[in-house]
C-alpha cells in the first residue's frame, strides 16, 4: 500500500510540474553583486534581454536604470571606502606643550562620516541595480500570455474512498 501511495504521489507531483513549466518565462539569479538573467538554463546577453523586453516598455525602463546604477554604485562605494582611509590617517601636526614638541594626528570627522555615507550609498545603489533587474523580471513574466496553466482545473479532492482507501478526483472545465 505504501508503495502505491508513493507512486500516485510522485505522478500527481509530476503531473502538477507539467502544467507550471513555461518556457516564454524568465529567471533572474543573483551572484554576490551581480543578477545574472537566464531563460530556460542559458544566460542571457544585455541586448537580447532588451530585445525581449521591446514590447514591455515599463520593464525596459527598469532593466536601462538598473544597467545605469550597476557600474556607479561601486566606484561610489570605493571613493567612500578611500575618503573614510584619508580621514583616519589623518594629517600629522606637532605643537609645543611645555616647551615640549608633541607629535599628533589631525583626523577629519567630516570626511570619515562622508567617507562613509558614501559607502552606505554606494552599497545601496548596488542593491537597487540587482532589484530593479530582478523586477523588469518579475514585470516581464507577469504580462506573459497563459501564466495561469490551473485554468482547466475547476475542482481536485482527496480524500479516503468508501473502500478505505486513498483516492482523488479531479474535475476538468
Amino acid at each position: 500500500m505504501k508503495r502505491f501511495f508513493l507512486i500516485v504521489s510522485v505522478a500527481l507531483f509530476s503531473f502538477f510540474n507539467a502544467f507550471t513549466q513555461n518556457t516564454d518565462s524568465l529567471r533572474a539569479k543573483r551572484i554576490f553583486l551581480s543578477t545574472y538573467v537566464y531563460s530556460d538554463s542559458a544566460r542571457l546577453s544585455k541586448s537580447n534581454i532588451i530585445n525581449l523586453l521591446k514590447e514591455n516598455p515599463k520593464a525596459k525602463v527598469k532593466y536601462k536604470w538598473a544597467n545605469i546604477l550597476k557600474p556607479i554604485g561601486p566606484v561610489v562605494a570605493l571613493g567612500g571606502i578611500s575618503l573614510a582611509f584619508i580621514a583616519l590617517k589623518g594629517v600629522d601636526a606637532s605643537a609645543e606643550i611645555d616647551g615640549k614638541m608633541v607629535d599628533y594626528k589631525i583626523r577629519s570627522l567630516t570626511k570619515l562620516l562622508a567617507g562613509l555615507g558614501l559607502l552606505a550609498g554606494g552599497v545601496c545603489m548596488i542593491e537597487s541595480s540587482n532589484e530593479l533587474v530582478q523586477h523588469s523580471v518579475d514585470i516581464y513574466n507577469s504580462t506573459k500570455k497563459n501564466r495561469n496553466t490551473f485554468n482547466n482545473i475547476d475542482k481536485i479532492k482527496f480524500g479516503i474512498t468508501e473502500s478505505n482507501a486513498v483516492g482523488f478526483s479531479i474535475s476538468l472545465k
